[in-house]
């Protein structure tokens, strides 16, 4: 098995949200783990186009976003053969029991309430790298 630090040099990570500054703040996070491939979108129909542009290896996503929210994009995600397998993070500012609901029916692979600290960012993302780390073996 790749150590993490070893795996997200090599992974693609997408992280979308249409606020700058959470985008921002999210690749801080990640670039102090020690991702060096990390793209952004800013409204899930650009993330999208990323997807099937480019191989991601895993998703950070924003809920509420213009144009095609993040429980969309995930639904999107699950639906499609290509895609379906990729870690996908949601985050959200509401904490309602329904959205919990909605999003793990969606097939989420886990979920953040904004606002969040880096390390319960980090935290998360080293759960998800396990799941990538199964798909791409080195």
């Amino acid at each position: 098995m790749i150590s993490p630090d070893k795996l997200l040099k090599k992974i693609n990570i997408l992280t979308v949200d249409d606020m700058e500054a959470i985008r921002s703040m999210i690749k801080a996070v990640l670039r102090n783990m020690g991702a060096q491939n990390i793209e952004v979108a800013i409204h899930g129909e650009a993330a999208w186009k990323m997807l099937n542009s480019k191989r991601i290896d895993m998703v950070i996503c924003d809920w509420d976003m213009p144009k095609m929210t993040g429980i969309e994009l995930l639904h999107k995600i699950r639906a499609s053969e290509e895609h379906k397998h990729i870690p996908f993070l949601l985050l959200t500012a509401t904490t309602e029991k329904e959205r919990v609901i909605a999003a793990v029916k969606a097939g989420v692979t886990d979920y953040l309430s904004k606002p969040f600290q880096p390390k319960e960012l980090e935290y998360r993302v080293l759960k998800m790298l396990a799941k990538v780390n199964l798909e791409h073996k080195s």
